[in-house]
């Protein structure tokens, strides 16, 4: 009988608060796995970064490529958070220096989706104990995010489906890296009984113990470096899987490192000196404010409004996470104060949407102001009240209002907004709009960078 194990992450999102334990877990399993000659692989399946962090934010998440070079990983895949925060360029040089194949089978260099990038492989082959692995990666498929950047991507299951057909003959087992979710994990399961093992990500579903859906054994570890994932699997003497097993493992359980608080305080250290560079000197505060209007929020909705050419901008004042003092204002406080990966997005709508879209604001921002809320690009602790600029509401008439008049049914209005508000369920004629602009890869944090130097007498181009 032969027996191969599966070390698996997904998710970590920079929570490098946890990066102490699970290295020095994994690379005891990895230790203990070579000396004893047991056959071990290790995964991880994508968003391990975040620009959330300083340190990911300083290096443009190079450091996070260093991280999983220590143990070093056998395989990743990278999620929508290394693909789509990331500007092409520095997208293009995050792997450049990994010492383990970047596996995606649905992503490619262009937009016509003919050529894949050279730090891609769609497929690559591991063999340990004789026994022939066939590893398969794919990522969400954020197709307006990825084009608006020069990148392609492909319906996922399609891209499988083509992996999948394309597989040597003499394949043992097939594991999929799956950044696509849990609803699309368990439909690959059902419609490509050729995959084995699908070890997932994207939704930060925790599989504690697996679950078995059609041939496959799906497995996840939730997100942010809280879970570290393992799957063991038993083949006979033909190397035909016998059983497949999933187990998850607690962060905050895992042995504690020597210098754990030392090493954790040292990323964020260093990620602060790497944005130690002056932006502005303002001649006094900008404090935020999550349950009202504020100074800062006014200064975010005019650049927004100016870089992308919107008459307003819907955001939630939970984005504004710090105050400016007086002073000096570095890109490390910029950060702190919008740490979130949250790009502008413009809206074409019509005067009967921008209706719906006011209304639903001012029924629902009491109740969404105290929501805790993370997720859908925002990296805050409360949603915060709705705020947009030059929008009303006649209570008394029920009647939605735009410059203090009744909308305009005939004609067009150009509104602008955030990730959050695209993919959170609060309102949902947003994400039914057709038209939208993504304005990468500067996300909101740049564009008020851009705006405070125009202001205070440093200005730059667009």
């Amino acid at each position: 009988m032969k027996h191969l194990t599966l070390w698996h992450t997904n998710d970590v999102h920079s929570h490098l608060e946890h990066w102490p334990r699970i290295f020095n877990f994994l690379k005891e399993k990895r230790t203990a796995a070579d000396k004893e000659n047991q056959s071990a692989l290790f995964f991880d399946i994508g968003d391990f970064l975040d620009r959330v962090h300083p340190l990911t934010e300083g290096t443009n998440g190079l450091a996070n490529t260093d991280l999983l070079n220590q143990l070093p990983y056998d395989a990743v895949t990278f999620g929508n958070n290394e693909g789509t925060t990331l500007a092409h360029e520095d997208l293009d040089k995050l792997y450049e220096h990994a010492a383990f194949p970047v596996v995606c089978c649905n992503f490619y260099a262009n937009k016509e989706c003919t050529k894949q990038p050279d730090w891609v492989k769609s497929i690559v082959y591991k063999e340990v104990e004789q026994v022939k692995i066939a590893i398969i990666g794919a990522t969400a498929p954020f197709r307006e995010y990825y084009e608006a950047m020069g990148w392609g991507v492909e319906e996922p299951i399609s891209a499988i489906k083509k992996q999948i057909a394309g597989l040597d003959a003499n394949t043992d087992v097939v594991i999929l890296l799956s950044h696509l979710g849990l609803p699309t994990d368990e439909r690959i399961a059902l419609e490509l009984p050729e995959i084995d093992i699908i070890l997932g990500g994207h939704t930060h579903h925790l599989l504690e113990n697996g679950k078995i859906e059609g041939n496959a054994l799906l497995a996840a570890a939730g997100r942010w470096g809280e879970h570290v994932g393992k799957v063991t699997i038993e083949l006979d003497e033909n190397n035909q899987i016998i059983s497949k097993k999933a187990v998850t493992f607690a962060t905050e359980k895992l042995p504690i490192p020597p210098n754990e608080t030392a090493e954790i305080q040292a990323f964020f250290d260093k990620g602060r000196e790497k944005l130690s560079e002056k932006v502005v000197a303002i001649p006094g505060k900008l404090a935020h404010n999550w349950f009202d209007d504020s100074e800062i929020a006014h200064i975010l909705n005019e650049a927004v409004c100016e870089w992308t050419g919107a008459e307003t901008f819907v955001m939630n004042a939970g984005i504004f996470m710090t105050d400016f003092k007086a002073g000096i204002v570095t890109e490390f406080d910029i950060h702190q104060m919008l740490p979130h990966p949250l790009n502008a997005i413009a809206l074409t709508m019509s005067g009967e949407e921008l209706e719906i879209l006011i209304d639903g604001i001012y029924r629902k921002k009491a109740e969404l102001q105290d929501i805790p809320l993370r997720g859908f690009g925002f990296r805050g602790e409360y949603f915060g009240t709705v705020l947009m600029d030059r929008a009303g509401f006649d209570a008394e008439n029920q009647v939605a209002l735009f410059d203090n008049k009744p909308i305009d049914k005939t004609r067009e209005y150009r509104i602008a907004t955030h990730d959050t508000f695209v993919f959170a369920p609060f309102f949902p004629i947003v994400k039914q709009i057709k038209r939208k602009e993504v304005y990468t890869p500067e996300l909101l944090r740049d564009i008020l960078k851009w705006k405070l130097k125009k202001m205070y007498g440093q200005e730059e181009d667009k």
